[in-house]
């Protein structure tokens, strides 16, 4: 059995059911999501931030590899009563198979000032 198989079987498994929103269409799937979760110590503002400190802000997706997305930047993503955009993903790769997706997510605001937006 490939890798992606067994990846997919797993979120099937222990994922939760989530909506896919592009414009006028949704979708459902199923996928991990958490809060993001820091690993390690990293200095920001001079401050430590304690190992698996919650960012509360940013939060960790994985999909399966053939998750049915055309358009990240338009995707809205609903988990229960939370809403998500994506900030940024990936497809993980283990040799030339495509094994899932990762994504940091964004609590979803119409109109949202990011820190790294530029004006």
């Amino acid at each position: 059995m490939r890798l992606s198989r067994k990846v997919c079987k797993l979120i099937e498994k222990y994922g939760t059911t989530i909506t896919l929103c592009e414009g006028s269409e949704e979708k459902t799937a199923k996928a991990v999501i958490q809060p993001m979760m820091y690993k390690n110590k990293m200095y920001v503002g001079s401050d430590v931030i304690p190992l698996g400190f919650a960012d509360k802000g940013h939060f960790l997706m994985i999909a399966p590899h053939d998750l049915p997305v055309k358009n990240y930047k338009n995707l809205v993503i609903l988990d229960g009563d939370m809403g998500y955009t994506v900030k940024r993903s990936e497809i993980v790769k283990a040799g030339d198979e495509e094994v899932y997706i990762w994504a940091v997510l964004i609590v979803y605001a119409k109109e949202r000032e990011d820190e790294y937006e530029s004006a």
